[in-house]
């Protein structure tokens, strides 16, 4: 939409030389809207498959002590990092324990027993029958030593794999077992298991690169590669199971992390492009709007846009043919007569409007957007502020001066032409 001004009137009313007394000089307003632009440049776009899953690790274990007691130790806390092996936590049984000691003396009366039978038999003693009983009751107490000792080992919590801890289901003094204590993952082992149709089936293969962000953080991001594609197709959904590895570098991800998944499927590269940003929607058609230079004569009315919806035959174009053009009627002094505003100068800026290309698009990926037809490379296209543009519209770029910048510019020429008018005015004296 076109912003209104005020026009604002300087100086007072003292005499201007080379001027009437109390004249005022107005300004010309600035209606110009403020936008971004960038070029229609040569690149590459990538085609993507795009999709939700939620991450896991391939490396994740849940630990049910297999033995019930009351914890004594907490050794670690979530988010530490534990090796396999590592004592977690140790919960105290008093039967474990007492079972623990009994073994350890049977094992010990039936070693003495199966050493003097041993002897005895030796000298002749005993019988071989004899022997063979001694030293069936010392094997029978080695098990029973063993199976003791395993069991009150399950007293000892241990992480089973390498990785982080990332939960703590216990608490010291309370009884424990039957429930996990811990869950440990493999950070370094991330993937994501999505569901794609069917019909994407054959664009999906081993090897892919897939981009990864986080669906509430897209900051989380990361990166990764199609592993696995199962071969049969799941008959009640009619989805295709697919398993992407995440890239051990990927460390702002986390399990359990629901993300976007963009499998790219195909690449087109040495294609014209132009910015995401710069494509809008109007009506199902993809548009963008080109940034062009204007002229103050230019016959185009405001409301003379693609879109308008204005009816044909109905005067309005030979009317507008007859009034000024856009740029002369939008910087002309009001209070001018006719002849003052055919002869007034464009204003103090470069003078750039808003034209609406309609657009035939191929590829697109987050960055930038494949252009078929409807664009020129080189051209410039509005990639900040094009979301209420109309056709006409005069615009601004950064780098172009402002209302200020073309004041002072005023302001400095007015006092040189007043200092060569003293000038002037000194000599004739003199």
């Amino acid at each position: 939409m076109l912003l209104g001004a005020c026009q604002v009137s300087t100086g007072g009313g003292g005499p201007d030389k080379g001027g009437e007394e109390g004249e005022e000089k107005e300004e010309t307003p600035d209606r110009r809207v403020l936008v971004e632009a960038a070029p229609v440049a040569r690149g590459e776009v990538a085609d993507h498959l795009v999709t939700t899953g939620s991450l896991e690790s391939e490396g994740q274990a849940d630990i049910v002590p297999e033995a019930t007691g009351v914890v004594t130790q907490l050794l670690v806390e979530e988010g530490d990092s534990v090796r396999k092996g590592q004592l977690l936590a140790v919960l105290s049984n008093p039967t474990l324990e007492a079972g623990a000691q009994r073994a350890q003396l049977e094992i010990e009366r039936a070693r003495r027993e199966v050493e003097t039978a041993r002897a005895l038999h030796g000298r002749g003693a005993i019988s071989d029958q004899e022997l063979r009983t001694a030293e069936e009751a010392f094997r029978t107490a080695e098990t029973s030593f063993t199976e003791a000792t395993r069991t009150q080992g399950f007293t000892r919590i241990q992480s089973p794999i390498d990785g982080t801890v990332s939960a703590r289901d216990l608490r010291l003094g309370e009884v424990a077992g039957g429930q996990r204590a811990f869950q440990v993952v493999d950070l370094s082992r991330l993937r994501v298991v999505v569901q794609l149709p069917e019909k994407d089936l054959a664009r999906v293969r081993q090897g892919q690169v897939v981009v990864l962000q986080g669906a509430y953080d897209e900051a989380a991001q990361g990166q990764g590669v199609v592993s696995r594609v199962s071969p049969v197709v799941d008959t009640r959904t009619g989805t295709v199971r697919v398993t992407i590895d995440v890239d051990a570098n990927s460390t702002t991800l986390r399990p359990g992390q629901f993300v976007k998944v963009r499998v790219e499927v195909d690449r087109h590269a040495d294609v014209l492009t132009i910015p995401r940003r710069a494509l809008v929607w109007i009506d199902g058609v993809p548009v963008a709007w080109k940034v062009v230079e204007g002229k103050a004569e230019e016959e185009k009315a405001a409301g003379d846009e693609p879109g308008e919806g204005d009816a044909k035959g109905d005067g309005k174009d030979q009317a507008a043919a007859e009034e000024p053009g856009f740029f002369a009627k939008l910087f002309q002094k009001e209070d001018a007569g006719e002849d003052e505003a055919a002869e007034d100068e464009p204003p103090p800026w470069p003078l750039r409007m808003a034209e609406r290309a309609d657009l035939e698009i191929g590829y697109q990926d987050p960055e930038r957007v494949e252009i078929l037809a409807g664009l020129a490379e080189g051209e410039q296209v509005v990639t900040l502020g094009n979301q209420n543009l109309r056709g006409g519209t005069p615009l601004r770029l950064p780098e172009d001066p402002g209302p200020e910048a073309a004041r002072k510019k005023d302001a400095d020429e007015d006092a040189d032409k007043a200092s060569d008018a003293d000038k002037a005015a000194d000599g004739v004296e003199g």
